[in-house]
């Protein structure tokens, strides 16, 4: 799967959460869908380099020599993507990603 595709799906699975109202500004005050959107498009922003990352990971797991500093990179990419992931659905893809990681990781100790 490419990034650009990864991304789409991404984007694909956050719109219904985001439609139940799964962001909200405060616990009285919840987002319009304007507002709810531009979070999408700020995470979907945020999660190509991470996604990109893990991706090189997925693809060297079969060389631990080469998966061990993607395994880093990745991880990197991930913490930096969750400080400005805006939306649950975001969250929950990047938990996402870090098992795939670990998995990895898992694999070359």
């Amino acid at each position: 799967m490419t990034t650009k595709r990864a991304v789409r799906v991404a984007v694909l699975l956050l719109v219904p959460v985001l439609a139940a109202g799964g962001c909200k500004k405060s616990k009285d005050e919840p987002k319009n869908l304007g507002e709810q959107m531009k979070d999408v498009e700020v995470d979907t922003q945020v999660m190509g380099d991470a996604q990109a990352s893990v991706n090189e990971v997925i693809r060297s797991a079969g060389d631990c020599d080469v998966a061990k500093p993607a395994v880093a990179a990745a991880n990197a990419k991930l913490d930096e993507a969750a400080r400005h992931i805006q939306t649950a659905a975001g969250n929950a893809t990047l938990d996402t990603m870090r098992r795939q990681v670990r998995q990895v990781q898992d694999m070359c100790p």
